[in-house]
């Protein structure tokens, strides 16, 4: 594979600590693909790339939308270090993959459909620190999909603002 042979030639001292990969496999609803086919199909190669990766000190941020929980027993067992972004309303609540796999490093996981853009302040507050504590410090907070201009100035202050009180 080439993705394997480029890593493997990473100069030493590279600097490298981590990398952000994948794409997005999943709907809303979850794989975009069956369960099955992922597994015989793409963990395999995933999990060679995550190897290399590793063997170089590297930690594998994985992202991909939509719902990955039919598929995260597979990413993990792949060796992934952590997942993004985390789309609570496809059902990838940050607090319950934390459950699920505790030793994931997980970033975003703040709903960017409904409650960033039509939520108020105080509840994105409660929101944000619910997360951080319930994810026990694994949990790198960020909006679950890219922020938008449908998100008042004023609630996207109210998750900077929750984070740097963390």
């Amino acid at each position: 594979c080439k993705a394997v042979a480029w890593i493997d030639h990473l100069p030493e001292g590279h600097g490298i600590e981590a990398i952000f990969c994948g794409d997005d496999i999943a709907f809303n609803t979850g794989p975009l693909l069956s369960p099955t086919w992922f597994h015989t199909h793409y963990m395999s190669r995933l999990a060679r790339v995550c190897d290399a990766y590793h063997r170089q000190g590297i930690r594998i941020l994985f992202h991909s939308d939509g719902n990955l929980l039919p598929l995260m027993d597979g990413l993990v067992a792949a060796g992934i270090d952590g997942l993004n972004p985390l789309e609570v309303l496809a059902g990838m609540c940050p607090t319950i993959v934390h459950e699920r796999y505790p030793d994931l490093f997980l970033a975003g996981g703040i709903d960017v459909s409904q409650l960033l853009p039509f939520g108020e302040p105080a509840e994105i507050r409660d929101v944000v620190r619910r997360s951080v504590d319930r994810c026990e410090g694994r949990l790198m907070v960020g909006s679950s999909t890219e922020l938008n201009d449908e998100v008042p100035l004023a609630n996207y202050l109210a998750l900077r603002d929750a984070v740097l009180e963390g």
